[in-house]
C-alpha cells in the first residue's frame, strides 16, 4: 500500500487555513471604522508579544483587507499599503 504525499493534509496547517478564512470573512463585513479598531487591537497584541505566528497571519489578512478596500478609492494608496506589507513580510521571514 503506497500513500500519495500530495493528498495528505497536515492537520495543523488545515486548522490554520480555516482560522485564516474565518478571520478574513470577519474582516470583510466590518465597517472601515471597525477595521481600524481591529487594527489598533492587533497593534496592542503585537506590542504585548502575543503568539507571533497567529499575529503574522492576522496582520497579513488585515493588510489584505485594507488593500482591497483602498484599491476602490486610491490606487496609489493601495500600492503603498502593498509595499508596506511586502516590507513587513520580508523582515519577518
Amino acid at each position: 500500500m503506497s500513500t500519495d504525499s500530495e493528498k495528505i493534509v497536515n492537520l495543523e496547517n488545515w486548522k490554520l487555513m480555516k482560522k485564516d478564512n474565518h478571520f478574513s470573512d470577519y474582516l470583510k463585513i466590518l465597517s472601515f471604522n471597525d477595521l481600524m479598531n481591529e487594527s489598533n487591537e492587533l497593534i496592542k497584541q503585537i506590542n504585548g508579544q502575543a503568539n507571533e505566528d497567529d499575529l503574522f497571519s492576522k496582520t497579513r489578512l488585515l493588510m489584505n483587507e485594507f488593500t482591497l478596500r483602498l484599491e476602490k478609492e486610491s490606487r496609489t494608496l493601495a500600492e503603498s499599503v502593498k509595499d508596506l506589507k511586502r516590507q513587513i513580510e520580508d523582515k519577518l521571514q
